[in-house]
């Protein structure tokens, strides 16, 4: 909600030159953020086990799991900031920035487990102290920066619960939030499917199938971080050609990526299953996974550069019509009506099936907004 619609709300300010209105909205998600973040900390953390037995942790694994978190989530806060305030220092027009922060919440993380795992052997409380470092400190460099910044400067007097400013935010925002939600049921429900069709071996296949989509993914959903405010605020300055400019560009350049990074992981799946484990069956077993899978994610490209494109301008309720189609109305329903038919193919088709229709939709309405900006 904070990443996309604060960041969008900013740039669509500082398109209108309003750089005050930047500032407030800046001020307004950081205060929110922290609020926000502090109750659901305190939530989870007062009902860990019986969260974790939900989200299906056994017997054998809860221990890990409750470990892991308990380190965690105290840096939930930070972990918010961190996200959400990437999106701000892009809004400002500094991409390099935000790179190097990216940078290095990843060379941390990976530094102090090795670290902490390896040389000090404090195994998943090492993991878990490493992954909450990695998000503390970058969020403090973060937070430096818009006390000092030239563009959209953190100001004491913004951090307040602005609740019109708020409003806004969320209008944009809500689209990326039904997203996250919505999303993490269909994976959960998922993950119940594979369990009854496949049992431990669907189990195991689909980290790996999720690992090769998130590899994917990262091209466009990088491409879709770097123009948002470029979108934002030429809409905002009413400046619709180069508004359509951007978006057709960008969204020839991500489905080319997308379509090479599909050939190559889908075209080489045995590969890729053997990259992670050595086991014959699970790697004949993933490689097909993979295959059905992952073979129209050119579609997701689509999707997520409409969606993307609704909430930069500031249309969040487009973003949460075209989620809605794609999640509550396509996804979560076929994957109980699939497998009825298919087994655990029809699990695995799921996905696929849903984003391309999804992918129809967003080009239909990118269609119709493009009508109207010409008018």
């Amino acid at each position: 909600m904070f990443f996309n619609g604060g960041a969008s709300a900013a740039g669509l300010k500082l398109g209108e030159k309003d750089r005050v209105g930047a500032e407030k909205v800046l001020g307004t998600t950081i205060f929110w953020i922290v609020v926000m973040g502090l109750s659901i900390a305190a939530l989870i953390l007062l009902n860990l086990t019986p969260l974790l037995k939900i989200l299906g942790a056994s017997k054998n694994n809860i221990g890990y799991a409750y470990t892991y978190y308990v380190y965690i989530i105290p840096t939930l806060v930070f972990q918010l900031v961190f996200m959400s305030l990437n999106a701000f220092i892009r809004t400002e027009g500094n991409p390099m920035l935000s790179m190097k922060i990216n940078l290095l919440g990843a060379i941390l993380n990976t530094f102090l487990d090795y670290i902490l795992i390896i040389r000090f052997g404090m195994g998943i409380k090492g993991a878990a102290i490493g992954t909450a470092a990695a998000g503390v400190i970058p969020a403090i460099i973060q937070l430096y920066h818009f006390f000092r910044s030239d563009i959209i400067i953190l100001k004491l007097k913004n951090i307040r619960p602005n609740l019109e400013i708020m409003k806004g935010i969320s209008k944009i925002g809500i689209g990326s939030f039904l997203n996250q939600f919505l999303n993490g049921i269909s994976v959960y429900i998922m993950n119940v499917k594979l369990n009854y069709y496949g049992g431990d071996l669907a189990i195991a296949a689909v980290g790996i199938v999720s690992t090769s989509r998130n590899f994917i993914n990262t091209s466009f959903i990088g491409f879709n971080q770097g123009r948002q405010p470029i979108l934002s605020y030429n809409y905002g300055a009413k400046k619709f050609n180069r508004v359509k400019e951007t978006f057709v560009l960008s969204t020839k350049i991500t489905f080319t990526i997308a379509l090479i990074l599909v050939f190559v992981v889908v075209g080489n799946s045995d590969m890729v299953a053997n990259f992670f484990v050595n086991d014959k069956n699970l790697i004949e077993f993933t490689a097909h996974a993979i295959r059905l899978n992952l073979f129209m994610m050119v579609s997701t490209t689509l999707y997520l550069s409409g969606t993307n494109y609704f909430q930069a301008v500031g249309k969040g309720k487009k973003t949460t019509q075209l989620l809605t189609i794609r999640l509550a109305v396509l996804t979560i329903p076929l994957l109980y009506i699939l497998p009825i038919f298919w087994g655990l193919n029809g699990v695995w088709l799921a996905f696929p099936i849903s984003d391309t229709i999804a992918a129809v939709v967003a080009m239909y309405f990118m269609r119709e907004e493009f009508k109207g900006l010409e008018n």
